[in-house]
Order: structure tokens, then C-alpha cells, then sequence
């Protein structure tokens, strides 16, 4: 992969963010020859000649200097663009943010040398049968719970699977996970943890009254179809715990494995076990 121009987007308000940024774009454009861009969000707190809009223009390489939302939302934004990931990690937690801030310049030469492992995640679209609204894929999880007034009342949802009628939940709601997400907020709701590299989705139903809704771990080929029951409350669709979309009673909500996957630059071995020393 031919990495010559590199935008760099930055956790919003981090003054540790920005430092590393600096020296990022400095390094880059200096040392190594590379087009450096800034991500407009980060201006006027970062005084750099080229920007870019995430999500709008090419780059070969997009560098997040942030926490695991700052890593959601990029992704997010970059849309169906198929830009690969490298993360520095600023704060504790952070699976997929394997580079620390003292190894940024370092990871920036051994990428333009070729040193590090391309991985590539499963993610999740959603549709709807009552719109043609377009959501962000999601990587870890796609939740549908009460909405406003309605989250302190029961939802009524039933579950299919490639049309077939799996149960029915009277509760708070239910999460489609992708393995990724599965030791996110699922595994909180007593879902399992998955191995990365085992493409699936799994249903993890919130606080259901049905004593068979339990559990489920899927192919990855199946559809999920949630049906909000015409006499429900309102429900929200919320992807990654960032974007919602409010779901009216009687609607279907279609979700699926997307063909696009996520693509993160890795140059530490990955232990997918280790995620259970930081849940």
C-alpha cells in the first residue's frame, strides 16, 4: 500500500492531542517527504497550510490521535470511503488504539516503510423499511432502546432472523453486536465475548420479561429484522452510543453484515483475550 498523503484528525479540546499532532505534521512533511493535512475541526487550535474534511476529500492514511470515540466518529465520518485507520491512544482504554504517544513518530516511519499488519473489521449497516434514511456502518454495536419519554417504559420488539421469528421482547430493548463489539456494551448486558476473527453477529436482548429470550450468536450471513410492534413506545436506533435515529411504532428495522470493513493499521501482536483485562 502506497502511503504518500496522510490526514490527521485530533480528540477534540486535547492539549496532549494537539502536541502530538504538531509534531506529527512537522515530522511527516519534513522528514519523510509525506503530504500532511490537518482535519478542519482541529483548526484554529492547530495553524497548519493544508486541511482536509474528513469524509470528503482522498487520503491514503487517516491518523486519529484521541480515545475510542474520537476512533468511532472518524469512522463515521469517513463514510463508505475506504481509507484505512492508524490510532494513537490518549487515556486508558482503547482496543484498537495500539499506538502510545511517545511511538507516533516512530509508527509514522514503519508505516511509510511498510512495517505494520493491515486488519480488517467486521461492521454492521441498518436500513429501514419506513425510509430511506442512510446510517453510519456500525463496529461495534447497533442498539434499539426506548426513546425520550419512553425510556423508562417497556418496548415491544419481535426478533427475526432470515424471517423466522426467534422471540419476542418486552423489555428495554435488544443489541445487534458485531465480535468487535461484543465485550462493549453486550457483554455489560450478559452477552458473551466473541473472537474478533470469528465473523458474527450477536443478540443480546435488554432486561427482557420472556424468559427465552437469551443470548444468540449468528452466521454472519443472516439478516436480523427488529420489529417494533405497532402498540410499542417510540424506539431509538443508535449506533456505536453516537448516532440515533429515532423509530416509530410499526416500523422494521433491517441489519445485516456490511461488505465494507474497517480497516486499522496494527503493529503490535493482538491478543483478542486481552480485551478481558480492560472490560
Amino acid at each position: 500500500m502506497n502511503i504518500k498523503h496522510i490526514g490527521i484528525v485530533i480528540k477534540r479540546g486535547s492539549s496532549q492531542g494537539y502536541e502530538i499532532a504538531q509534531r506529527l505534521l512537522s515530522y511527516g512533511e519534513e522528514v519523510l517527504g509525506l503530504d500532511m493535512y490537518i482535519d478542519e475541526e482541529a483548526l484554529p487550535d492547530i495553524k497548519w497550510g493544508k486541511v482536509f474534511k474528513v469524509g470528503k476529500d482522498i487520503v491514503d492514511l487517516i491518523i486519529v490521535v484521541g480515545g475510542d470515540g474520537t476512533f468511532l466518529r472518524t469512522l463515521h465520518r469517513i463514510g463508505s470511503m475506504d481509507i484505512p485507520i492508524m490510532a494513537i491512544k490518549i487515556g486508558r482504554r482503547g482496543f484498537l488504539l495500539d499506538v502510545k504517544p511517545d511511538e507516533a513518530l516512530e509508527r509514522l516511519k514503519d508505516v511509510v516503510e511498510g512495517r505494520y499488519n493491515l486488519h480488517k473489521y467486521m461492521r454492521l449497516e441498518v436500513s429501514f423499511n419506513t425510509s430511506g434514511l442512510s446510517m453510519p456502518l456500525a463496529l461495534n454495536d447497533i442498539v434499539i432502546v426506548g426513546w425520550g419519554y419512553a425510556r423508562a417504559k417497556i418496548v415491544n420488539l419481535s426478533i427475526y432472523v432470515d424471517e423466522e421469528c426467534v422471540y419476542d421482547i418486552d423489555g428495554d430493548g435488544v443489541i445487534v453486536a458485531t465480535p468487535l463489539g461484543s465485550s462493549a456494551y453486550a457483554l455489560s448486558a450478559g452477552g458473551p465475548i466473541v473472537d474478533i476473527d470469528l465473523d458474527s453477529i450477536i443478540l443480546v436482548p435488554l432486561a427482557p420479561m420472556q424468559f427465552n429470550a437469551k443470548p444468540v450468536v449468528l452466521s454472519p450471513n443472516r439478516i436480523v429484522k427488529v420489529k417494533v410492534s405497532d402498540y410499542s413506545h417510540p424506539v431509538a436506533c443508535v449506533i456505536d452510543g453516537q448516532i440515533m435515529e429515532v423509530v416509530k411504532p410499526g416500523s422494521d428495522i433491517i441489519i445485516k453484515r456490511s461488505i465494507r470493513r474497517a480497516k486499522v493499521l496494527r503493529f503490535h501482536g493482538v491478543n483478542t483475550y486481552a480485551r478481558l483485562k480492560e472490560v
